[in-house]
């Protein structure tokens, strides 16, 4: 299999490139597209100021790595078993795979921030917006995944990878709820 015509096919030709995985299950490739996705965007950050939890070391640059790769099997296993659950057909090997090259689209970051800091650098919205516009691309390409292994519907797609999200949304209202109303208990209380 050659890795090339496979990224390209990628970007270029869904039905061919979704063969491909489905064939060959190239692990290594879907682990080095979200390193390299991962890579891009942590750069990215750095370069736009936006590294506030993290500084610009080594030690940190390996710990975005180990979230990104981390994220990954996390993003795939529960993507699947969603998809699973609701009746959807597909292998979450080749889900690992489309997700992780899905991750590429980062590696428009550096020279997309880059120019939105040189066409406005006094204006943070470019390149917030910058980001934004990537990050849809690439759940856009995860959606795609979705879509193509599991053979699912554009909006069901959608659904299901906003899910987790929404989940995650969901829990941390009831969780801040209930920290307020034993907040509001105690100081009544007392």
């Amino acid at each position: 299999m050659d890795v090339l015509e496979l990224l390209y096919d990628y970007f270029e030709d869904r039905a061919r490139a979704t063969a491909l995985i489905r064939r060959h299950r190239p692990f290594v490739l879907g682990l080095l597209g979200a390193l390299a996705g991962g890579s891009s965007l942590f750069f990215a950050e750095a370069l736009s100021g936006k590294l506030t939890l993290l500084s610009f070391s080594w030690p940190s640059f390996l710990l975005a790595l180990m979230w990104q790769l981390t994220m990954l099997f996390f993003t795939t296993a529960l993507l699947h078993l969603i998809l699973d659950l609701t009746g959807a057909r597909g292998g979450a090997s080749a889900l690992f795979v489309h997700l992780g090259l899905s991750e590429l689209a980062w590696l428009a970051a550096v020279p997309a921030v880059l120019i939105a800091q040189i066409l406005a650098p006094r204006s943070p919205w470019p390149v917030r917006l910058t980001f934004l516009g990537i990050g849809l691309w690439s759940w856009a390409l995860k959606a795609r995944a979705m879509r193509d292994e599991y053979a699912v519907g554009e909006a069901r797609a959608w659904v299901t990878l906003g899910l987790p999200y929404l989940a995650l949304a969901a829990l941390a209202a009831v969780t801040t709820t209930l920290a307020l109303a034993a907040l509001l208990v105690r100081a009544y209380s007392s």
